[in-house]
């Protein structure tokens, strides 16, 4: 693999938490292995923390994934996936700050379990007042030692002006040459993520009267009751996210949810309904 950017690089050796941020397809995720790569070769324990609801590589679409890089990789979707944290949403614009809580959970996770060197990877979002306020609080959430900020023509710049002197030091670096996807580009590559992550779901019925149903912020306002075909988040017994599952039906009467899912039933302790919709009801 080709090695990283030296004073990238240097900063995410001396750091325990280096996030990097750049609008989408500037190389953020290219660069996070890079360096994970790098760490692990130089002998450190590295985690990586994927905050891209969308585009995620270390866990399903709709989740921030934690995952722990135990050898070189070339690309992040080899990292192996440790824990994860269901959002339901596949772009934080419903749930900023609950994109900035869960990405600083699991990355006072890693660093709880060991890990020396923790690295988040974020999403495209940093332009306009939205992409700037999920930036920024998830800078201040997260706490990050370095940031790491890739740009085309100071994109960033809104974002690292409020802590520019102070802390995170902030490393800026060139785009990587990368070719833009499209729209339809992105939603291929969540779909087969989705359908790699669901890959040999069976039917599993719960227990509404022993298993509690819960809504993700994202659905605030929205309907419970109607949301057959809808991806969920399956809880264990220590509030863990195990994995997801869709929403096959509903029957009121029995208090009975039946979902398809890959997670054993037995492990299920509660549900999450999430927003997006896996194939229609």
């Amino acid at each position: 693999m080709t090695a990283p950017p030296a004073p990238a690089l240097e900063a995410a050796a001396a750091a325990r938490v280096t996030l990097v941020l750049g609008a989408g397809d500037t190389g953020k995720s290219t660069l996070v292995a890079r360096l994970a790569a790098a760490l692990v070769r130089r002998g450190h324990s590295v985690a990586v923390v994927d905050a891209d609801l969308g585009q995620s590589d270390v866990g399903p679409p709709t989740t921030v994934g934690l995952g722990r890089v135990r050898r070189p990789i070339e690309r992040l979707d080899e990292v192996e996936v440790s824990d994860l944290e269901f959002l339901g949403v596949t772009s934080p614009a419903t749930c900023l700050r609950e994109t900035a809580e869960a990405t600083a959970r699991l990355v006072a996770r890693a660093l709880a379990e060991g890990c020396e060197r923790v690295l988040v990877d974020t999403s495209g979002l940093v332009q306009g007042d939205l992409g700037r306020a999920l930036k920024r609080v998830k800078i201040d959430r997260v706490r990050p030692d370095v940031v790491i900020a890739l740009e085309r023509a100071a994109e960033c710049e809104p974002i690292l002006r409020a802590y520019a002197g102070g802390s995170p030091a902030l490393v800026r670096l060139p785009a990587a040459p990368t070719t833009p996807r499209s729209a339809l580009a992105r939603r291929r590559q969540r779909v087969q993520a989705l359908e790699t992550h669901l890959a040999g779901a069976v039917p599993v019925t719960l227990d509404l009267t022993r298993v509690p149903v819960r809504a993700v912020p994202a659905r605030r306002g929205l309907a419970v009751v109607a949301v057959e075909g809808v991806l969920v988040g399956l809880d264990d017994r220590g509030g863990r996210t195990r994995g997801l599952g869709w929403v096959r039906s509903v029957d009121a009467g029995k208090a009975r949810l039946t979902i398809e899912t890959a997670v054993d039933g037995e492990a299920i302790a509660a549900v999450a309904i999430g927003r997006e919709r896996y194939r229609a009801a």
